[in-house]
């Protein structure tokens, strides 16, 4: 009787440890946050994407990515650009944008961050190259309805959405009333649509 009482012991304990075993090494549990989205990957390989919440997922080879789905803002330092009537102007950039598709942001581009800079900063090149500072000072929020415009589909391309674009300006110049030396805006019809300016 002592005997089947031991083995019966035994076999419980090997039981449970191989239970533990398995569960340690088969079971992975993600926490997803709320306002983020959890990429899963198997081996490497993209599978889904997890709303917030705690998630079970049995198997070897699981990872996950946390994306911040939050409003972010993105503010251009200052750029420095002459118009086409010789004002110089410092011009900063903020830049209200939401990840809308977190998988295409990973997967689309190595720096969505970088990219977004770029789009925006081409769209202001493009919208200033005509424009007077008068226009410009009365036609202000105009523009950044354009730049949203002209941005918003190149950044949908990596998943993002542009929420808003605030553009910040003074005029430059040095202490003999002279413009500063900047990025001449010239409007250049021979410029290949994807070069950089």
């Amino acid at each position: 009787m002592d005997s089947l009482i031991i083995i019966t012991i035994a076999v419980i304990a090997v039981l449970a440890s191989a239970t533990l075993w398995i569960t340690r090494t088969f079971r992975h549990e993600f926490c997803v946050p709320e306002g983020w989205a959890g990429l899963i990957y198997h081996h490497g390989l993209y599978v889904r994407r997890n709303n917030a919440g705690r998630h079970i997922i049995w198997g070897r080879g699981w990872t996950i990515r946390l994306i911040d789905l939050r409003k972010a803002l993105l503010v251009i330092s200052s750029e420095d650009f002459v118009l086409p009537d010789n004002v110089s102007l410092r011009i900063t950039s903020h830049i209200s944008y939401q990840i809308a598709d977190p998988a295409r942001a990973a997967h689309e581009t190595q720096h969505w961050l970088n990219e977004l800079y770029y789009f925006v900063l081409r769209a202001l090149h493009s919208a200033l190259s005509d424009l007077s500072y008068e226009e410009l000072r009365s036609q202000r929020l105009e523009i950044s309805a354009q730049l949203l415009a002209r941005a918003q589909p190149e950044a949908s391309k990596i998943g993002l959405n542009i929420r808003a674009i605030d553009l910040r300006y003074w005029v430059v110049s040095d202490e003999h009333g002279h413009a500063l030396p900047a990025v001449r805006l010239q409007p250049k019809p021979a410029l290949a649509e994807n070069a950089m300016l």
